[in-house]
């Protein structure tokens, strides 16, 4: 029985010294891993235009409308109701990647006398490269004031927030 047991110890003894053995030699191999990738795509969502028109009444540009690619201000002056002009605004993806309209951002003075309208875009619009999108801002004297303000200009900041359509 003494025999037996001792005969059962080495064995286990031996089996688990050849486990250390292949895990010793499976850790110590070297594994090479070699690869490549590039990224080709663009990304380039801008405003690319931005014009006056129907101009109604005395309204007027106070200096022309100042856009860089992601936001434009218009600077206008409007003298009584139912005065309004109109721009038209082009953003255009001239990016390799698909945008969506995240966010639309407009930060204008106080004037209670003036009215802005955006019409045309929508957050969560999708802009495909090569596609271009028209919108239009409007700004109108707003005819529910009885009393002339002051100030009779104004400007508006509309800035487009695009993100990766995924």
């Amino acid at each position: 029985m003494k025999r037996r047991n001792r005969t059962l110890i080495i064995s286990v003894g031996l089996c688990i010294c050849l486990c250390l053995m292949v895990a010793y030699a499976a850790f110590q191999t070297q594994l090479n891993i070699n690869g490549t990738s590039s990224i080709s795509s663009n990304w380039q969502v801008e405003i690319t235009d931005v014009v006056s028109q129907n101009i109604v009444g005395s309204a007027a540009n106070d200096g022309e409308p100042v856009f860089s690619p992601t936001a434009v201000t218009f600077k206008t002056t409007l003298q009584k109701p139912g005065d309004s002009i109109d721009y038209v605004v082009t953003v255009t993806n001239n990016g390799t990647i698909s945008a969506i309209l995240d966010n639309i951002d407009q930060t204008a003075t106080s004037n209670p006398a003036i009215n802005y309208i955006i019409t045309d875009i929508n957050e969560g619009d999708i802009l495909d490269p090569g596609d271009s999108k028209k919108f239009t801002v409007t700004v109108e004297y707003d005819d529910a004031v009885t009393t002339q303000p002051e100030v009779l200009s104004s400007s508006l900041t509309v800035a487009l927030d695009f993100v990766q359509n995924k």
